[in-house]
């Protein structure tokens, strides 16, 4: 069992693994663009093939760079202006330029047509350059705001190649920089890059989305730590993963980027919800929860097959069968619910306050949405529910429905994961409280065996002291020795019920405590001396058993018939271990506190030796069974 456990928790670990990896890939294809996008900045590991001319206080003349870093070119301090020309060799479509001004003015032209310029209303000297006073530079600085910094971008034509760009940077004097080097790339490159970057509000709802997978896959890990794990958890981690990726690549970072050109998700937008879908039919304890769970099963194969076969660039519409799908498995889950017993007032007051927060938070959610097109919010969602169905589109019903639903399923999962931890510390306290009193009792026990067995061997001596003793004549010395030797005989059990010293004290220990309080013993313990299995096993186990048995007799009327029945012997290489016991009628566990630390304690040792833990509860009886396989140990 032990190993089972530890192969789910590589389980739980690897998951973790895997989900974080996946997000790390998408995430980092979001931030490629798919925009061909090259940066001419000349630099002396790597040059673009630009030529140089300053302009300086003493005229025009060519210039030989002189590079201080990767990127900075060292100018006389009386330069006024750069131009830098090269010829153009990169063949890309609908090629632009695009630089960023930093205290500077630029000019741009091809083959000697002007094409861009800061300085439309100066006049040139015989070199092509212009002179700009100070009148220029406070409105170049005005365009550039408080920071004087400026974006512009201007459209090649489409003969561009083999064709000379001149690029000229002005300076005004106090500011001498470096010259611009323009990048130069698709149509739209720099506004790919610049949403993919700078759209964290687009950005927000996927990383929740990454989140609340990784929270997910955290929870399963938690649940297989404490022994109640399972898989189903797994189908909430998958389905905050697919609404991810759905999320990725249907926002404008993915439409720019390269994870729309490498992936084709569009079939996850009609069947991202089976996942959730699933999960909830596998909480049902109706019988109709295998049945469901085909049919979701099927919807979502079927919906696969036919959004892969539908023309690349077709709108994904939600159908009516979706929303049927989740109309279905709500109502299974209200009649559920319903049917369920055992449900006390304070659960369905916890489920009542998940439901308003998990409404809220949708609805905070379709809030931000829609005004991020519309500050209209109840016209807007009224108009986009009409017009979606109308055309036999259900997504915004089946998105409102899935997202209240989502969250309040993400609130009762983590809120009876940290539940179900807590308790599991508390049990796990509590039984190493139990563990290290029934070992104290089983030392105090064998400290009375060796007490028991001195005084047998000491028998023999005090038969001789009393013969000399009455000899002499003194009975009263006789009598008073009689009554302290029988005081420490007093200390030995009453009865021995097998050969097994360990079994025999705790066995008598709290079988006669059950004879003197009335209760029927009976037992058959066929035990040799030894046993193949840990002292302090068989102790935890036996005590807490015996323990339990009592304590259930006891809290019975005296006049009832309370009993309790033991039977221990090895058949094979196993120990064979049955208790039965009665019990108060009608008693359910959850009314008495603690109730489940003996057997949880008891669960454990038998897990230890490769056994289970059978239990059989009856109105008026209990029994727990077990057969440890000793030649595991």
């Amino acid at each position: 069992m032990k190993r089972n456990t530890r192969r789910r928790y590589l389980l739980g670990a690897a998951v973790i693994l895997a989900v974080a990896a996946l997000i790390l890939v998408v995430f980092s294809l979001l931030s490629m663009t798919d925009k061909n996008d090259m940066a001419l900045g000349d630099k002396e590991t790597e040059r673009f093939g630009w030529s140089y001319e300053l302009l300086t206080d003493e005229g025009v003349r060519p210039y030989d760079p002189v590079f201080l870093n990767w990127y900075y070119i060292q100018l006389p301090e009386d330069t006024r202006a750069v131009r830098i020309t090269r010829v153009m060799t990169e063949d890309i479509p609908t090629a632009e330029l695009t630089w960023m001004s930093f205290r500077d003015g630029v000019e741009v032209s091809l083959d000697g047509i002007l094409l861009y310029t800061d300085f439309p209303s100066l006049a040139r000297d015989e070199n092509g350059f212009v002179h700009p006073d100070e009148t220029e530079w406070e409105r170049i600085w005005r365009q550039g705001g408080e920071e004087n910094v400026r974006s512009t971008r201007m459209t090649l034509p489409e003969d561009y190649v083999g064709m000379t760009l001149t690029v000229t940077t002005y300076f005004r004097e106090g500011y001498i920089g470096t010259p611009e080097y323009p990048y130069i790339g698709e149509a739209d490159a720099m506004l790919a890059a610049s949403t993919i970057v700078l759209s964290v509000r687009y950005n927000a709802v996927m990383t929740l989305y990454a989140l609340l997978a990784l929270l997910m896959a955290g929870v399963f890990l938690v649940e297989v730590y404490n022994g109640t794990g399972d898989g189903r958890t797994l189908l909430l981690c998958l389905y905050f993963l697919l609404l991810f990726l759905k999320e990725a690549y249907g926002s404008i970072a993915g439409y720019y980027s390269v994870l729309t050109a490498r992936l084709d998700l569009r079939f996850l937008s009609a069947v991202y919800m089976a996942p959730l879908y699933l999960y909830l039919v596998l909480r049902m304890r109706s019988r109709w929860k295998w049945p469901l769970c085909a049919a979701v099963t099927a919807w979502a194969v079927f919906e696969s097959v036919w959004e892969l076969r539908q023309p690349e660039g077709i709108a994904v519409l939600v159908g009516p069968e979706t929303l049927a799908v989740l109309l279905v498995v709500t109502a299974a889950l209200a009649a559920d619910g319903l049917r369920r017993k055992g449900r006390t007032e304070q659960e369905k007051k916890r489920l009542l306050v998940y439901g308003i927060i998990a409404a809220v938070l949708t609805a905070g959610y379709m809030l931000n949405r829609i005004r991020s097109w519309d500050g209209d919010f109840v016209g807007y969602f009224r108009d986009e529910l009409w017009n979606g169905l109308s055309v036999g589109n259900c997504w915004p019903v089946v998105s409102l429905l899935t997202g209240v639903i989502s969250w309040m399923t993400v609130i009762v999962v983590v809120s009876e994961a940290v539940r179900r931890t807590l308790a599991t510390h508390r049990t796990m306290d509590v039984l190493r409280e139990r563990e290290r009193q029934t070992v104290a009792g089983y030392e105090r026990l064998l400290a009375s065996e060796d007490d028991t067995r001195a005084l047998h061997h000491e028998m023999r001596h005090h038969m001789l002291a009393l013969e000399a003793i009455l000899a002499d004549g003194d009975t009263e010395r006789a009598r008073r020795y009689v009554g302290a030797v029988a005081e420490d005989l007093a200390q030995v059990p009453t009865g021995r019920y097998c050969r097994n010293i360990l079994v025999d004290m705790i066995a008598g220990s709290f079988l006669d405590r059950a004879a003197a309080q009335g209760i029927r013993v009976e037992q058959h313990l066929d035990l040799p001396e030894t046993l193949n299995i840990a002292d302090e096993d068989l102790s935890v186990f036996l005590s807490n058993m015996l323990q339990n048995a009592l304590e259930a007799c006891e809290r019975m009327n005296p006049e009832q018939d309370r009993y309790i029945w033991v039977d221990m012997h090895l058949r094979g290489n196993f120990l064979c271990i049955q208790c039965v016991n009665s019990r108060p009628e009608g008693e359910e566990p959850r009314e008495r506190e603690g109730h489940g630390y003996g057997l949880t304690a008891m669960r454990a040792v038998a897990e230890k030796y490769n056994s289970a833990l059978l239990i059989e509860r009856a109105p008026k009886r209990f029994s727990v069974t077990s057969d440890f396989c000793l030649e595991k140990f």
